[in-house]
């Protein structure tokens, strides 16, 4: 096996890193575009006092909008720990060449980037719950 050189390994890492965030941010686009749809569809047909069907609105649209959340949820935070999997390996790689870490080391607490992480790992639960919200609602009227 042919070994590869510390400045293509470092570009590796990186890419890797970077390629995990652009995952997170189309699939957070996906969702919240898929949502902010639901949305408007349940307020419109709310506000207008839309008699179709009585579950369209009360039942469909909330379940929708319910299982988009629990889909995405295990793949956002997938992502999250593969990116917090590729940080260890460049910690690793830091640590076999010194070099690149005095050149590229950001001397920043660990909890910057968990907390950069906590919107995407919290915006499913919060419409996940507005969705049940919803649909609960609509009963008690």
């Amino acid at each position: 096996m042919a070994e590869i050189s510390p400045q293509s390994e470092y570009q590796q890492l990186r890419d890797e890193i970077r390629a995990e965030h652009t995952l997170i941010a189309n699939r957070l686009t996906w969702y919240v575009t898929s949502q902010s749809f639901l949305v408007t569809a349940f307020t419109i047909s709310r506000g207008a006092g839309f008699n179709w069907f009585h579950w369209y609105s009360t039942t469909l649209l909330p379940a929708l909008g319910f299982v988009a959340s629990l889909l995405i949820f295990p793949s956002i935070v997938g992502a999250c720990e593969t990116i917090r999997l590729w940080h260890r390996k460049q910690h690793e790689f830091f640590a076999r060449e010194p070099a690149f870490k005095t050149a590229f080391h950001l001397q920043r607490p660990y909890w910057i980037e968990a907390r950069g992480l906590l919107f995407p790992k919290c915006i499913p639960g919060l419409f996940g719950s507005f969705w049940l919200a919803v649909h609960f609602a609509s009963y008690l009227r």
